[in-house]
């Protein structure tokens, strides 16, 4: 069966008194959550599902828009969208915080572990944690932003206090606050964070992981988070590739009223 012919059965036999646009929300929504799409298929294009159903672009990209903020597909980039799978975003991300183009709503956030190791070298992380005889856990993954971009990410904790992150399944960490993880497993909430940013030549390394060419240039934020005492409990190196989402440069968590910290 055609990939599409489940969302055309649904489609039309919504009914008519909903929005075109939610009709169709609803008939993708509904064939992925029922197994009649595959996780990974390819989505036919815009232009032709529109032309399918006989509804407009904007109205087929109002729906897939949606749907791509709530996980039921993905975009990536010179690909196509594809069909989601059961993951959800990022809860609480403090700062991952991409603008949708309507400039308000923030683009769900999927952190996939590329890499974990102990690293007893110094370095950024050293400077900015301080020094610990155990080295520094460093978890390294990457953040895909609503199908629009894809961030990298090198996080570096204290492994005295923090080495049982690197034994960890890694699914715990997938799609993981790791602040919310911080504080349930270790009892280290993080209260207060600051960073630094600036624009760099992206390594190789980082172009691979971002899906993008070789020798681009992007921002590259240093992050230290804090705890009781503002003990330094991770330094973070944050990779953003050129993109034309905005960046939300708000410290606090998420809804709160501000850093009440001095």
């Amino acid at each position: 069966m055609p990939i599409h012919a489940p969302i055309v059965l649904r489609f039309r036999a919504a009914p008519l008194a909903m929005p075109k646009h939610a009709r169709l929300r609803a008939a993708v929504a509904e064939a992925v959550e029922a197994g009649e799409i595959p996780v990974g298929a390819k989505m036919m294009g815009e232009r032709e599902l529109s032309e399918l159903l006989g509804v407009s672009l904007g109205t087929t990209q109002k729906a897939l828009g949606s749907l791509v903020r709530d996980g039921f597909l993905v975009r990536r980039q010179g690909h196509g969208t594809f069909v989601g799978s059961a993951r959800r975003p990022v809860s609480g991300s403090w700062h991952y915080r991409f603008l949708d183009d309507d400039g308000v709503s923030e683009l769900p956030v999927f952190a996939t572990i590329l890499e974990r190791k102990l690293v007893e070298g110094e370095g950024e992380w050293s400077r900015g944690l301080g020094p610990d005889p155990a080295g520094y856990a460093m978890v390294r993954r990457a953040l895909d932003v609503g199908g629009r971009l894809t961030c990298a990410s090198d996080l570096y904790l204290p492994a005295s206090r923090f080495g049982k992150i690197l034994r960890m399944a890694g699914k715990r960490l997938t799609d993981v606050n790791v602040k919310a993880l911080l504080e349930s497993e270790f009892s280290a909430p993080t209260l207060h964070s600051e960073g630094v940013a600036r624009v760099v030549a992206l390594s190789a390394a980082d172009c691979r992981v971002m899906g993008v060419a070789k020798g681009a240039c992007g921002l590259e934020i240093h992050i230290v988070s804090r705890s009781f005492g503002r003990v330094p409990i991770t330094w973070q190196r944050m990779v953003v590739p050129p993109t034309l989402q905005g960046l939300k440069l708000d410290f606090h968590p998420p809804g709160s009223a501000g850093d009440t910290l001095p």
